[in-house]
């Protein structure tokens, strides 16, 4: 069952979320990391697992608001259509 990890953020606040997590997940971030003499500099590219987990709570908790205001077209269940289970079905023409 899914859990809201957001459950004192606003509508305002989670749509703000979003959009830089949904920036972060196109674009990729960089960090550097200096210590010892030693600098490190990593780059996150596009399509981190991470990004994606947090856009589905986001989603989630946005779809739990709009529940709440009677909007719930505007924000749609993530988890109700989810994939978890294919098959291969390979056929011959």
């Amino acid at each position: 069952m899914p859990v809201d990890y957001y459950p004192n953020k606003s509508i305002e606040e989670l749509s703000q979320l979003l959009e830089k997590l949904q920036k972060r997940q196109t674009e990729g971030t960089l960090t550097e990391v200096s210590g010892a003499g030693i600098r490190t500099v990593k780059t996150l590219t596009p399509g981190n697992a991470r990004v994606e987990v947090e856009v589905l709570r986001i989603l989630y908790s946005l779809h739990l608001r709009a529940v709440g205001t009677g909007d719930a077209a505007k924000y749609p269940n993530p988890y109700a259509s989810k994939i978890r289970r294919t098959r291969a079905r390979y056929t011959f023409s």
